[in-house]
């Protein structure tokens, strides 16, 4: 939008980008915050960011449970089209959108040739460096998913060849992989894996296998990764990236769609964010258009359904055996 590029989008879009932080780190609540923020999202590109938050919360609640896969692709695809319909030629996708669709593809539906066609479509578009590393781990995974290894290494080459980022140790980790099974040579393997365990990943079987138990750089992933497991003490996490990682929300017990309950039980946990819708609703203008605008995306939002939460469990003690 030129509103939002010029930064002239006014108090309204800083009120709204605020709330949106406040619902992303709220203790509970978030997904039912942020649909009613969708609702006055008076940018394209502030509305797609509220769809990249709802599908991103989805997500982390466990995309294989209940309906989740199918309402987190409505959330990322709402959001996607709106970039599209402005017709910007300089942002024609919503990326990270664009890079959760390939991740679902892949990761449970199987389909590496839908990653690969994605891919294709943005892979000319310019993009910040962190999301490029990480659509390139994806379209070369996807690769190694139909037994194209040599261009599997191409594009993981590649994606170690931006300067790092979180991405990163995937990239170096997913390397040594396809390396490995295309046959190559087992140092530059033991390579990749160790620097992938030394930049932060946490150990994989993978790596367990080629390094072996007492690989140095093996022993500090162990060892990081039983300090963050055990800080951590069992408490619930607010988020979780990369590829082998599992993070996961607050549960959601009750939709956003339901009957609003009589009693004020969420008042506490909102009250900051309405407080700050209220003042953005005075201040918009009434000229531009609001999020639920796009055609299809109020019925599209309204079969978004709030699951709870699975808790995830360590893999310490298999990686250890």
């Amino acid at each position: 939008d030129p509103l939002a590029r010029s930064g002239a989008g006014g108090i309204a879009e800083n009120i709204l980008k605020r709330a949106v932080q406040l619902a992303k780190s709220a203790p509970s609540g978030r997904l039912e915050t942020l649909q009613l923020l969708s609702k006055y999202a008076h940018t394209s590109a502030l509305a797609a960011d509220i769809y990249f938050e709802i599908g991103m919360d989805i997500s982390k609640q466990g995309i294989d449970q209940g309906d989740n896969k199918d309402d987190a692709i409505k959330a990322f695809s709402i959001a996607n089209e709106f970039i599209v319909r402005r017709n910007d030629t300089d942002i024609p996708y919503h990326i990270g959108s664009i890079i959760q669709l390939c991740k679902i593809a892949l990761e449970h539906e199987g389909d590496g040739q839908k990653v690969i066609d994605k891919f294709n479509e943005v892979k000319d578009v310019h993009m910040p460096d962190d999301l490029h590393v990480e659509l390139l781990v994806l379209v070369g995974r996807a690769h190694v998913s139909l037994g194209a290894l040599e261009v599997a290494v191409t594009e993981f080459t590649r994606a170690i060849s931006f300067p790092e980022c979180s991405s990163t140790p995937s990239a170096h980790h997913e390397l040594a992989i396809a390396l490995k099974k295309n046959g190559g040579d087992p140092h530059e393997i033991n390579l990749h894996f160790e620097k992938a365990l030394d930049l932060g990943m946490d150990p994989t079987q993978e790596a367990v296998e080629a390094l072996g138990e007492r690989s140095m750089p093996l022993m500090r992933a162990l060892n990081r990764q039983y300090y963050k497991n055990y800080n951590s003490g069992g408490a619930e996490r607010t988020g979780g990236g990369g590829i082998m990682s599992g993070g996961g929300v607050g549960s959601q017990s009750t939709s956003v769609f339901a009957p609003q309950p009589k009693q004020n039980e969420q008042a506490s946990s909102q009250s900051e964010t309405l407080t700050l819708l209220e003042q953005g609703a005075s201040s918009y203008d009434g000229h531009t258009p609001m999020g639920g605008e796009v055609e299809g995306t109020e019925s599209s939002l309204s079969n978004l359904k709030v699951k709870k939460q699975q808790g995830s469990e360590s893999n310490l003690q298999n990686l250890r055996r």
